[in-house]
Order: C-alpha cells, then structure tokens, then sequence
C-alpha cells in the first residue's frame, strides 16, 4: 500500500514538474522566450511570401506549411522525451527511497 503511494506520488511530481517547466520556460527562460518569438517571426514572413509567391511557385506555401507542422511535431516529441525521462527519474529515485527504507526497518 505504501509502495503504490509512493508511485502515484512520485509519477504526479514528476507530471507536474515537466508541465510546469515547460508551461512557463518561455517566461522564465528569456533565450528560450526569444527564441520563440524569432521562429515565429520568420514563420509569419515565410508564410506570407509564400502567400505572395503562390502563382509563380505554389509548392513554396505548402512546403513553409508541412514545415511548421514539422517543427510543431519535434517540440512535441522534445517535451514527451523530457517527460519521459523525468519518468525514469523518478523510478529510480523511488527505487532507492524503497531501497533506503527497507534497510532502516
């Protein structure tokens, strides 16, 4: 029972910790914040080239938007990773605190 308290516990730290950290990096991360705002710049002038150029060569607009989606889908994958990771953390730590407490008794 313990055991299962501790997990549950340990999994909701970790699930709230990578949320939060990735909630709130682009404020409290200024190069991540800037960056941010620079790929969405670019983005918007690509698109609205692309807008611009679409008779002389519409297959730019549709490569600027399989593009975002590319890039959207790695930010994506970057944050599963991370949490991911923070999940195998806290296994490991979870295994040591159990470790660490089954020799005190």
């Amino acid at each position: 029972m313990l055991n299962r308290i501790l997990t549950q516990a340990f999994e909701q730290y970790v699930f709230d910790r990578v949320d939060k950290t990735l909630s709130i990096a682009g404020v409290a991360d200024a190069s991540y914040a800037k960056a941010v705002k620079e790929v969405s710049s670019v983005l918007s002038q690509l698109m609205a080239l692309a807008g611009e150029r679409e008779a002389q060569q519409p297959e730019l607009l549709r490569l600027v938007m399989e593009f975002e989606a590319a890039a959207t889908l790695e930010s994506g994958m970057a944050a599963e990773i991370a949490y991911r990771e923070g999940l195998r953390d806290s296994g490991t730590v979870r295994q040591e605190f159990a470790a660490f407490i089954e020799k005190q008794c």
